[in-house]
C-alpha cells in the first residue's frame, strides 16, 4: 500500500528536524510555500503538521505558525527488570545505592543532572485508599507526592503519589521525614527497614487527558495524552504494603513489555 502524500510529508520534515537541519524554535516553511513547491495541497500540508505536532516535534500557533518544539529526552521503562532491579538493590550496601536510581535507570541521566522534590502529609484514607487496602475509612495515611525534573529543563518527567499506611512507615520515624528524599534504594528498601519484603507487583495502565496542572507541570502541548500508572506493591502475606499512581507525559514516555511464551509441545 501506497504510503500516503501527508505522511512522506511529515517523515521528510521529521527528519530534518532530527538531524538539525531545522533547529529548535525555527519555523516550518509557510504552508502556501510548500503546496507551491509541489509538497500537496492545503489539506495535505495541514495533516503533515498536524502529525508532527502529535509525535511532538512542532508546536502549531495559531496565526503565526507552526515551531520546531525543543526535543526532550524520551523515557524508557521496562517493569519486567525493572522492578527486580528495585528489589535486589535494596539489599547492596548505602555507599552502592547512592550511586543511581529508578529515575536515572529510565531517562539515562545521572544523579547530579537530576533534581528530586518531594512533599509529605499524613491524610486521612478515602473510600478508594480504604477498599484498596483494606483499611477503615479514615485510617491514617502517609500520602507522598514526587516529581523529578533533570537540571536542563524545568518540566517533570513525571508525576507520583504514593501511599503507606501511616503505622507502619512509623516504625521508622526516619521514614515519615521528607527531608530523607531521596532515599537510596527507594520505597523497596525503605519498606525492609520495617520488615516488609515484597513479593508482587501489579502494573494498570490507562490514558486520559491531562488535568490544567499536570500540563503546566508536564509542560504538555495541547492534545497530548498522559499515561496513568496504577502500581500495587504486595508483601509476602499477600496485603498490599504501598500503591501509587504515576503520571507520565504521553509524548516522551515509553512502556517496554517482553513477554516470555511458553513453547508448543512437541
Amino acid at each position: 500500500m501506497a504510503t500516503p502524500k501527508w505522511r512522506r510529508l511529515a517523515d521528510d520534515l521529521a527528519a530534518r528536524i532530527r538531524s538539525g537541519e531545522l533547529a529548535e524554535g525555527e519555523a516550518l516553511p509557510q504552508i502556501r510555500d510548500l503546496t507551491a513547491q509541489g509538497a500537496g495541497s492545503t489539506t495535505t500540508v495541514q495533516s503533515a503538521f498536524r502529525a508532527l505536532e502529535s509525535e511532538g516535534l512542532v508546536r502549531i500557533v495559531r496565526g503565526k505558525g507552526t515551531y520546531v518544539r525543543r526535543q526532550r529526552r524520551r523515557a524508557h521503562r521496562e517493569p519486567q527488570t525493572r522492578y527486580q532491579w528495585e528489589k535486589d538493590r535494596a539489599l547492596l550496601p548505602e555507599a552502592e545505592r547512592r550511586t543511581t536510581g529508578v529515575t536515572e535507570r529510565d531517562t539515562g541521566l545521572t544523579t547530579p543532572q537530576l533534581d528530586f522534590h518531594t512533599r509529605y502529609a499524613a491524610v486521612p484514607a478515602d473510600e478508594r485508599i480504604a477498599e484498596r487496602f483494606g483499611v477503615e475509612l479514615g485510617t491514617r495515611m502517609l500520602h507522598r507526592h514526587f516529581w523529578t525534573t533533570s537540571r536542563d529543563d524545568d518540566a517533570a518527567i513525571s508525576l507520583i503519589d504514593s501511599y503507606l499506611v501511616y503505622e507502619v512507615a512509623a516504625r521508622n520515624p526516619e521514614l515519615l521525614d521528607s527531608g530523607n528524599e531521596p532515599w537510596p534504594g527507594g520505597t523497596v528498601h525503605q519498606l525492609r527497614t520495617v520488615g516488609v519484603e515484597l513479593a508482587q507487583i501489579d502494573d494498570a495502565i490507562t490514558a486520559r487527558p491531562p488535568t490544567t496542572d499536570e500540563a503546566r507541570v508536564l509542560d504538555l502541548d495541547p492534545g497530548t495524552a498522559v499515561l496513568v500508572l496504577q502500581k500495587s506493591s504486595y508483601d509476602t502475606t499477600g496485603a498490599l504494603a504501598e500503591f501509587s499512581e504515576v503520571i507520565f507525559p504521553g509524548d516522551r514516555y515509553e512502556m517496554i513489555y517482553r513477554i516470555p511464551l511458553e513453547r508448543w509441545p512437541d
